[in-house]
Protein backbone atom coordinates (compact mmCIF):
# COMPACT_ATOMS: atom_id res chain seq x y z
CA UNK A 1 0.00 0.00 0.00
CA UNK A 2 3.11 2.41 1.13
CA UNK A 3 4.17 2.27 -2.45
CA UNK A 4 0.97 2.97 -4.15
CA UNK A 5 0.07 5.70 -2.51
CA UNK A 6 3.80 7.31 -3.06
CA UNK A 7 3.14 6.73 -6.64
CA UNK A 8 -0.01 7.89 -7.03
CA UNK A 9 0.52 10.88 -4.74
CA UNK A 10 2.77 11.84 -7.05
CA UNK A 11 0.60 11.91 -10.00
CA UNK A 12 -1.77 13.98 -8.23
CA UNK A 13 0.39 16.47 -7.25
CA UNK A 14 1.65 16.71 -11.05
CA UNK A 15 -1.83 17.26 -12.12
CA UNK A 16 -2.60 19.45 -9.22
CA UNK A 17 0.43 21.07 -10.40
CA UNK A 18 -0.63 21.73 -14.18
CA UNK A 19 -3.77 23.75 -13.09
CA UNK A 20 -1.54 25.74 -10.70
CA UNK A 21 1.04 26.52 -13.89
CA UNK A 22 -1.61 27.93 -15.85
CA UNK A 23 -3.97 29.42 -13.53
CA UNK A 24 -7.36 28.65 -11.95
CA UNK A 25 -10.73 30.08 -11.29
CA UNK A 26 -11.95 29.62 -7.74
CA UNK A 27 -15.67 29.74 -6.25
CA UNK A 28 -16.30 30.00 -2.55
CA UNK A 29 -17.63 27.33 0.11
CA UNK A 30 -18.91 28.39 3.49
CA UNK A 31 -16.62 31.66 3.79
CA UNK A 32 -13.93 33.78 1.92
CA UNK A 33 -11.30 31.91 3.44
CA UNK A 34 -13.31 28.48 2.61
CA UNK A 35 -12.02 28.16 -1.25
CA UNK A 36 -12.49 25.80 -3.72
CA UNK A 37 -11.14 25.55 -7.33
CA UNK A 38 -11.79 22.97 -10.63
CA UNK A 39 -8.01 21.18 -9.34
CA UNK A 40 -9.50 20.31 -6.11
CA UNK A 41 -12.77 18.08 -7.73
CA UNK A 42 -10.42 16.87 -10.49
CA UNK A 43 -7.29 15.92 -8.08
CA UNK A 44 -9.75 14.50 -5.56
CA UNK A 45 -12.21 12.65 -8.92
CA UNK A 46 -8.13 11.35 -9.62
CA UNK A 47 -7.47 9.46 -5.99
CA UNK A 48 -10.60 8.29 -5.76
CA UNK A 49 -10.61 6.34 -8.98
CA UNK A 50 -7.28 4.72 -8.49
CA UNK A 51 -8.03 3.82 -5.14
CA UNK A 52 -11.03 2.28 -6.09
CA UNK A 53 -9.48 0.63 -8.71
CA UNK A 54 -7.22 -1.05 -6.97
CA UNK A 55 -8.81 -1.25 -3.49
CA UNK A 56 -12.49 -1.39 -4.56
CA UNK A 57 -13.78 -2.71 -1.17
CA UNK A 58 -11.80 0.45 0.83
CA UNK A 59 -13.45 3.23 2.28
CA UNK A 60 -12.45 6.90 1.49
CA UNK A 61 -13.33 10.46 3.02
CA UNK A 62 -12.24 12.94 1.01
CA UNK A 63 -12.78 16.82 2.16
CA UNK A 64 -15.09 17.81 -0.96
CA UNK A 65 -17.85 15.45 -0.91
CA UNK A 66 -20.26 15.17 1.73
CA UNK A 67 -20.94 11.30 1.70
CA UNK A 68 -17.99 9.08 2.49
CA UNK A 69 -17.31 5.73 0.57
CA UNK A 70 -17.81 2.46 1.88
CA UNK A 71 -18.23 3.37 5.65
CA UNK A 72 -17.29 0.77 7.99
CA UNK A 73 -14.72 -0.50 5.73
CA UNK A 74 -11.48 -1.69 7.35
CA UNK A 75 -9.47 0.36 5.76
CA UNK A 76 -10.29 4.18 4.98
CA UNK A 77 -8.20 6.37 3.05
CA UNK A 78 -8.74 10.12 3.97
CA UNK A 79 -8.01 12.73 1.25
CA UNK A 80 -7.22 16.19 1.07
CA UNK A 81 -7.09 17.01 -2.64
CA UNK A 82 -4.90 20.30 -2.43
CA UNK A 83 -4.61 21.62 1.12
CA UNK A 84 -3.96 25.47 0.85
CA UNK A 85 -6.26 25.68 -1.29
CA UNK A 86 -6.87 29.98 -1.03
CA UNK A 87 -2.98 29.76 -1.35
CA UNK A 88 -3.05 27.66 -4.36
CA UNK A 89 -6.07 29.97 -6.13
CA UNK A 90 -4.08 32.87 -5.19
CA UNK A 91 -0.60 31.85 -6.79
CA UNK A 92 0.81 31.04 -3.75
CA UNK A 93 3.19 28.12 -3.58
CA UNK A 94 2.70 26.61 -0.39
CA UNK A 95 0.08 23.48 -1.04
CA UNK A 96 0.06 20.03 -1.02
CA UNK A 97 -1.80 16.85 -1.90
CA UNK A 98 -2.25 14.33 1.30
CA UNK A 99 -3.30 11.28 1.14
CA UNK A 100 -3.81 9.22 4.77
CA UNK A 101 -4.81 5.43 5.59
CA UNK A 102 -6.27 4.18 8.78
CA UNK A 103 -6.60 0.77 9.59
CA UNK A 104 -9.62 0.04 11.95
CA UNK A 105 -10.29 3.57 12.77
CA UNK A 106 -6.24 3.67 14.14
CA UNK A 107 -3.69 5.97 11.36
CA UNK A 108 -1.62 3.47 9.46
CA UNK A 109 0.12 5.54 7.01
CA UNK A 110 0.53 8.82 4.77
CA UNK A 111 2.06 10.69 2.17
CA UNK A 112 2.03 14.16 1.43
CA UNK A 113 3.37 15.41 -1.40
CA UNK A 114 4.77 19.48 -2.17
CA UNK A 115 4.68 19.73 -5.57
CA UNK A 116 5.93 23.09 -6.16
CA UNK A 117 9.44 21.34 -4.38
CA UNK A 118 9.43 18.15 -5.21
CA UNK A 119 8.70 16.76 -1.51
CA UNK A 120 7.41 14.00 -1.03
CA UNK A 121 6.74 13.24 2.62
CA UNK A 122 5.55 10.04 3.82
CA UNK A 123 5.18 7.28 6.64
CA UNK A 124 3.70 4.08 8.40
CA UNK A 125 3.46 3.28 11.72
CA UNK A 126 6.15 1.83 13.44
CA UNK A 127 8.68 1.82 10.58
CA UNK A 128 9.44 6.11 10.89
CA UNK A 129 9.27 8.99 8.84
CA UNK A 130 10.73 10.30 5.46
CA UNK A 131 11.20 12.58 3.51
CA UNK A 132 12.47 11.67 -0.57
CA UNK A 133 13.61 8.67 1.00
CA UNK A 134 15.95 9.62 3.32
CA UNK A 135 14.37 9.59 7.05
CA UNK A 136 13.50 12.61 8.99
CA UNK A 137 13.30 13.18 12.49
CA UNK A 138 11.80 16.10 14.83
CA UNK A 139 14.03 18.72 16.28
CA UNK A 140 15.78 18.86 19.55
CA UNK A 141 14.88 22.58 20.44
CA UNK A 142 13.54 22.61 23.76
CA UNK A 143 13.33 26.36 24.81
CA UNK A 144 9.86 28.19 24.19
CA UNK A 145 11.97 31.18 23.86
CA UNK A 146 12.90 31.76 20.45
CA UNK A 147 11.58 28.31 19.27
CA UNK A 148 10.70 28.50 15.90
CA UNK A 149 6.53 28.36 16.15
CA UNK A 150 3.40 28.38 13.79
CA UNK A 151 1.34 31.25 15.35
CA UNK A 152 2.37 34.60 15.35
CA UNK A 153 1.48 37.31 17.57
CA UNK A 154 2.95 40.24 19.05
CA UNK A 155 6.65 41.71 18.01
CA UNK A 156 9.33 41.39 20.75
CA UNK A 157 12.87 42.29 20.72
CA UNK A 158 13.58 44.28 17.58
CA UNK A 159 13.28 48.18 17.00
CA UNK A 160 10.74 49.37 19.09
CA UNK A 161 8.65 46.05 18.88
CA UNK A 162 9.39 46.05 23.21
CA UNK A 163 7.75 49.12 23.16
CA UNK A 164 4.71 48.21 21.00
CA UNK A 165 4.16 44.54 22.67
CA UNK A 166 1.22 45.15 24.71
CA UNK A 167 -0.51 47.20 21.50
CA UNK A 168 -0.03 44.03 19.49
CA UNK A 169 -1.78 42.15 22.09
CA UNK A 170 -4.26 44.64 22.62
CA UNK A 171 -4.93 44.18 18.52
CA UNK A 172 -4.66 40.64 18.80
CA UNK A 173 -7.88 40.55 21.46
CA UNK A 174 -10.07 42.94 19.42
CA UNK A 175 -9.38 41.40 15.76
CA UNK A 176 -10.30 38.25 17.44
CA UNK A 177 -13.38 39.64 19.35
CA UNK A 178 -16.09 37.86 21.44
CA UNK A 179 -15.77 34.70 19.52
CA UNK A 180 -12.59 34.56 17.42
CA UNK A 181 -11.60 34.51 13.99
CA UNK A 182 -9.67 32.83 11.59
CA UNK A 183 -5.70 33.69 12.27
CA UNK A 184 -2.83 31.24 10.76
CA UNK A 185 0.67 31.09 9.37
CA UNK A 186 1.41 29.86 6.02
CA UNK A 187 -2.37 28.79 4.71
CA UNK A 188 -1.21 24.71 4.45
CA UNK A 189 -0.92 22.07 6.97
CA UNK A 190 2.21 21.41 5.21
CA UNK A 191 3.76 23.29 8.07
CA UNK A 192 3.56 19.98 9.81
CA UNK A 193 6.08 18.03 7.34
CA UNK A 194 8.46 21.01 7.99
CA UNK A 195 8.26 20.32 11.56
CA UNK A 196 8.83 16.71 11.32
CA UNK A 197 12.07 17.17 8.92
CA UNK A 198 13.22 18.85 11.97
CA UNK A 199 12.86 22.75 9.99
CA UNK A 200 10.23 24.12 12.68
CA UNK A 201 10.05 23.64 16.22
CA UNK A 202 6.08 23.44 16.70
CA UNK A 203 3.04 24.40 15.83
CA UNK A 204 -0.23 25.05 17.97
CA UNK A 205 -3.62 25.44 15.82
CA UNK A 206 -7.44 25.33 16.79
CA UNK A 207 -8.72 24.83 13.27
CA UNK A 208 -9.30 22.34 10.92
CA UNK A 209 -10.99 19.14 9.97
CA UNK A 210 -10.29 15.58 10.17
CA UNK A 211 -8.94 15.38 6.59
CA UNK A 212 -6.42 17.92 7.52
CA UNK A 213 -4.95 15.89 10.37
CA UNK A 214 -5.38 12.28 9.39
CA UNK A 215 -1.89 12.66 7.03
CA UNK A 216 0.58 15.07 8.97
CA UNK A 217 -0.39 12.98 12.55
CA UNK A 218 1.30 9.90 11.16
CA UNK A 219 4.67 11.66 9.41
CA UNK A 220 4.59 13.43 12.71
CA UNK A 221 4.67 10.79 15.15
CA UNK A 222 6.82 8.62 13.22
CA UNK A 223 9.00 11.52 13.25
CA UNK A 224 9.25 11.74 16.84
CA UNK A 225 6.91 14.39 17.42
CA UNK A 226 3.95 14.64 20.42
CA UNK A 227 0.95 15.45 19.18
CA UNK A 228 -2.10 15.59 21.96
CA UNK A 229 -4.56 18.49 22.17
CA UNK A 230 -4.18 21.24 24.83
CA UNK A 231 -4.83 19.24 27.76
CA UNK A 232 -2.47 16.79 26.65
CA UNK A 233 -4.76 14.37 25.50
CA UNK A 234 -4.05 12.21 22.72
CA UNK A 235 -5.46 13.41 19.69
CA UNK A 236 -8.35 11.61 17.98
CA UNK A 237 -10.66 12.32 14.80
CA UNK A 238 -12.75 15.50 14.71
CA UNK A 239 -10.51 17.24 17.31
CA UNK A 240 -8.70 20.33 16.16
CA UNK A 241 -7.44 21.46 19.79
CA UNK A 242 -3.63 20.36 18.39
CA UNK A 243 -0.15 21.04 19.76
CA UNK A 244 2.69 19.58 18.02
CA UNK A 245 6.19 19.53 19.27
CA UNK A 246 9.22 17.33 20.48
CA UNK A 247 8.38 16.21 23.67
CA UNK A 248 10.42 18.39 25.99
CA UNK A 249 9.17 21.45 24.23
CA UNK A 250 5.74 19.78 23.97
CA UNK A 251 5.58 19.73 27.92
CA UNK A 252 6.82 23.45 28.40
CA UNK A 253 3.99 24.27 25.88
CA UNK A 254 1.03 22.85 27.67
CA UNK A 255 2.22 24.88 30.56
CA UNK A 256 1.50 27.74 28.75
CA UNK A 257 -2.76 26.63 28.50
CA UNK A 258 -2.69 27.01 32.43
Amino acid sequence: MLEFVKSTIKEAGYLAKGYYLKGVKSGVKSNPSDVITEADTEVEKFLIEKILEKYPDHGIISEERKEEINPGAEHTWVIDPIDGTRNFANHVAMWCVMVGLTKNGTPYLSAIYDAMNDELFWAQKGEGAYLNGERIKVGNYDKVEHCFLIFSQGAVGCGNGQKRFKDYVRFWNNINGDTGCWLHNMGTILTMCHLAAGRIDAVVTNAGFYHDFLAPYVIATEAGAKWTNSFGEEWKRGECDIIVANPVLHKKLLELFK
